[in-house]
């Protein structure tokens, strides 16, 4: 996390051990990575999915759906990831995540374009991690592998054309993108064969600062 002093910024997150099996929040991961790569203080305070501590009456009144992220900037709360994401690339544009210009419009759109990849990775992930290993279709976890993987060999076309989502400078499409790509990877999801420019960037994206700072604890 980024030293700081006065912690106006607050990311409210999953603590990773409490989100089973994947131990980690794709979504809250990377609204951290933003934060870290537009270096904002902030802080994170971590909620315990268990302990149902993301439905408290605290949180709810800061988003009455009862879902995480949440970030406060003093006494405003925003949810909803993209919303956050695009909040603080409109507050703190100092370190832009998007390009100006028209290359802003192909930036824009991967970004949004990345909410795909999201359904595709949390339906499997989800499936996962709430039915037990005897329980489990394999039929069905192979038919829901087989569409993140599909979706995943459109973005490896998408980099073999830039080294980044949307062109020559990472942008929020990125942080989506590898959040989702990495958890695949963790659990051992992806036909790596198949991927070898979204491993490319996976393993550029793992030793970067931003990511070093915020890789889930429990992998």
């Amino acid at each position: 996390m980024t030293a700081h002093t006065y912690p106006a910024l607050t990311l409210y997150a999953p603590a990773p051990a409490s989100v089973r099996l994947i131990e980690c929040s794709p979504p809250s991961w990377m609204v951290a990575l933003a934060l870290e790569e537009k270096r904002l203080p902030y802080r994170v305070e971590h909620l315990s999915f268990a302990a149902g501590e993301h439905k408290s009456p605290a949180m709810l009144a800061r988003n009455p759906r009862g879902t995480i992220p949440v970030l406060t900037d003093g006494d405003l709360a925003v949810h909803e990831t993209f919303a956050i994401l695009s909040y603080l690339e409109y507050a703190y544009p100092l370190v832009p995540l998007l390009p100006s210009g028209q290359a802003r419009a192909r930036a824009l759109t991967r970004f949004h374009e990345s909410d795909q990849l999201k359904a595709r990775g949390m339906q499997l992930f989800a499936y996962l991690m709430r039915t037990p290993d005897d329980q489990r279709d394999p039929v069905q976890v192979d038919e829901m592998r087989a569409a993140l993987q599909a979706e995943l060999e459109l973005w490896e076309r998408y980099y073999g054309e830039a080294e980044w989502a949307a062109g020559e400078a990472l942008s929020l499409a990125d942080l989506a993108v590898f959040t989702y790509l990495a958890t695949a990877v963790r659990l051992a999801l992806v036909e790596a064969a198949r991927l070898p420019r979204l491993l490319a960037f996976h393993d550029r994206m793992r030793t970067r600062a931003s990511v070093v700072a915020t890789w889930p604890p429990t992998w």
